[in-house]
């Protein structure tokens, strides 16, 4: 379970001289649902990328319940987060393999029906030629799908939603969808995510209103 995700003057450089956090301090408590917002390049994605240790601050803590997160087994604790980002990678695998990220059981084909529906690209995916079957992109079959790079961003998304875990990360999963199904979209990450803890990075501030914090990020801090 996770009470408290923690950055206690967190400050990150990825070169010399150029700080892309500085001197972050939050906490998230279980259940919260934190919108971050900003302009390109205020922090919002190296907050989320620290978060989930694919880099460690340069500066300061990330505490998960008391605890620094680099004192956890790293396999057990990225265990703890369900993502989807703006840029996933689409691999030349069935539908549903690319949603659970391996091969898929028979009795798992409902969670992933389900999944496909929150991302609402499930009446899509039905009308290929084989259904969740079908195979994506044209890399390694020349009968594979291409879909549009909204559709293939919905089918990102439902790993996030397909996934049990505690931790929900959306960062930028509607940037190529158009007003209507990013609502969509944002509603069914509301009903879906109901006492998870939820952290969605958006530039757009439709639907701030829903959120429990909004974390204002410019220059790399928290400004309001």
């Amino acid at each position: 379970e996770i009470d408290m995700i923690e950055f206690t003057d967190v400050t990150k450089s990825y070169s010399v001289g150029t700080r892309a956090l500085k001197g972050v301090t939050m906490q998230i408590e279980d259940g919260e649902f934190a919108f971050l917002v900003g302009p390109s390049g205020s922090g919002k994605s190296t907050i989320i990328k620290l978060l989930m240790r694919f880099y460690d601050p340069t500066e300061g803590e990330i505490f998960c319940n008391g605890r620094n997160i680099k004192e956890y087994n790293l396999q057990k604790y990225r265990a703890l987060f369900a993502s989807a980002f703006q840029d996933c990678r689409i691999l030349s695998l069935t539908v549903a393999e690319n949603v659970l990220m391996r091969r898929v059981k028979e009795d798992e084909r409902s969670k992933v029906e389900e999944a496909l529906k929150l991302a609402d690209v499930y009446d899509k995916v039905m009308s290929l030629a084989n259904g969740m079957d079908t195979i994506l992109t044209r890399e390694f079959a020349d009968d594979g799908a291409v879909l549009s790079g909204g559709e293939f961003q919905k089918i990102g998304v439902a790993r996030a939603f397909v996934r049990e875990c505690p931790i929900k990360i959306f960062d930028e999963p509607s940037s190529a969808l158009d007003p209507i199904s990013e609502y969509k979209l944002f509603d069914n990450i509301l009903k879906s995510s109901k006492e998870k803890t939820v952290l969605f990075i958006s530039h757009r501030l439709s639907s701030v209103q829903n959120a429990d914090w909004v974390l204002m990020l410019e220059h790399g801090q928290v400004i309001e």
